[in-house]
């Protein structure tokens, strides 16, 4: 109870900011004077390791390349705080509409591939005639496919390697400083460790943003689990976020080194209690493919 009390403090001081966010420039959906729709809830598509509401633009691609360090507790001198030790993930995603964003990405913890795709439902607005939604919300799905080779001596199936993620993200924008996010989730392991394990995890992912500048923002998220499988323990993430130009990039402390969403919400080992944590960084940078008649 203590740890999730924790949690639940922490996530009011994470933040980003808004006005002149990258992928807001990028977006089709330009405010009115008739409705006023909310952009820029958080600075990236995602915030550490989780996946937020922001999408890119209508024709716009995105690359983000994720570094993790090893444990900073782990033989520090010896491993330069974990610098020597790293694992590492690219990701690709692209918008054919302004709706839907679709990618894939590859880490290099267990050898993982995984696709994964986003569809906005809602978007947080206000003034106008008709609907106006209180929040924002998007649908996340993904599928991750490990390759790295069984050490247990079983013959295994080809989907033993395969698990799901399914995600609803709502958020808020409270004022220009503060956004907060909650995403129920639901991940399926084909394989599980050990037979009390369940194949189905339940969770209630955790994040928010705090804008400190124009260019900078503290950030957070935690993902807490119904029925932790043995072993592991709640993923905590606390981190800087920077824009410089074309470039966001993210800067971040946490004991989830795994970056494919099945791992880092369900399977994270480390324990802040214990010092397991590890420096990480993302960078991302999006590219207009089709540009906006609007802009034309």
């Amino acid at each position: 109870m203590r740890k999730i009390l924790f949690l639940v403090a922490l996530l009011p001081f994470a933040a980003l900011w808004a006005q002149d966010d990258l992928l807001a420039d990028l977006d089709a959906m330009t405010p009115t004077a008739e409705r006023q729709y909310a952009y820029a809830t958080f600075k990236g598509t995602k915030l550490v390791n989780g996946a937020t509401v922001e999408m890119p633009g209508a024709g716009v691609g995105q690359f983000i390349i994720g570094h993790r360090f090893g444990a900073i507790n782990n033989r520090p001198l010896y491993n330069l705080l974990g610098l020597d030790v790293a694992q590492i993930r690219f990701e690709y995603s692209y918008n054919p509409v302004s709706w839907l964003n679709a990618g894939f990405g590859r880490s290099s913890g267990s050898k993982t591939y995984d696709a994964f795709t986003k569809i906005r439902l809602l978007r947080q607005s206000k003034g106008g005639k008709g609907f106006r939604s209180p929040i924002s919300a998007v649908w996340y799905s993904s599928m991750t496919l490990t390759t790295v080779t069984f050490s247990d001596g079983f013959d295994h199936f080809f989907t033993d390697r395969l698990a799901y993620t399914h995600q609803v993200l709502v958020a808020r924008k409270l004022s220009e400083k503060i956004s907060f996010q909650v995403a129920p989730t639901w991940v399926h392991f084909n394989l599980v460790p050990l037979e009390a394990d369940r194949n189905d995890q339940l969770g209630l992912g955790l994040s928010g943003r705090y804008k400190l500048t124009q260019r900078m923002a503290l950030t957070a998220e935690a993902m807490l689990r119904q029925t932790p499988l043995a072993g592991t323990h709640v993923p905590l993430s606390i981190g800087l976020d920077l824009e410089t130009g074309g470039h966001v990039f993210q800067f971040h402390v946490t004991n989830a080194q795994s970056m494919a969403d099945p791992q880092w919400m369900m399977q994270t080992p480390g324990s802040w209690a214990k010092g397991d944590l590890y420096l990480g960084f993302n960078i991302s940078r999006v590219f207009t493919h089709v540009t906006p008649k609007t802009l034309k």
